[in-house]
Parts: structure tokens; sequence; C-alpha cells
């Protein structure tokens, strides 16, 4: 705000006159905005929808689950590892072909 008091104080009329045809497209494409966003809600009302049905959930892990490939039962726990990432501590010193699922 200050800047533009500051623009004002020092603008010819010239450039007022333009800032102003700026200022009036700007409102009315912001009020032109703000009628479509009124009907697309009104709308995805009317149709008996939420902005969730179709934005969706948002952060969907989109990895798919990966199925054990080894289990190994230890002190009455079972473990069971994919066979990726670093080897868990109950898979270590072991022969894995013998925990094959």
């Amino acid at each position: 705000m200050r800047e533009i008091k500051s623009f004002i104080k020092t603008a010819s009329f010239n450039e007022l006159t333009k800032a102003h045809e700026l200022l009036q497209e700007a409102i009315a494409q912001q009020q032109e905005q703000e009628q479509a966003r009124v009907e697309v809600l009104a709308l995805i009302k009317e149709k008996g929808l939420t902005l969730d049905d179709l934005v969706g959930s948002g952060a969907t892990d989109k990895r798919s689950k990966v199925s054990p490939k080894y289990r190994i039962e230890i002190d009455g726990k079972v473990h069971e590892w994919t066979g990726r990432g670093k080897t868990p501590k109950a898979f270590a010193n072991v022969n894995l072909d013998d925990y094959k699922i």
C-alpha cells in the first residue's frame, strides 16, 4: 500500500488514468473468477458430490505392497522379510533358502 500511495503522489494524470484502467480490469477479472467458482460449487452441490469426490483423498501411496519372501520364527516371534532393503537381524547369518516361503 505504501508504494501505491507514493505512486499516486508522484504520478502524472496519464499514469493515474492508465493505473485506473488496469485496476478496473483486475477487479473485473477477479469478479469473473469468483462468479465461476460459485457456479462450479453450486453445480457440484446440485449433483450431490463433494470436492473430495472430485479431488480424491490426496496423498495416496502408489507403490504396491510387496509380499514377504522369507519367514523365520525366533523365540515364538515370527519375522518376515521381503528380501528388499537392509537384511533384518533375524535373518543375519542364516541360509535364506531354508526360510523361503
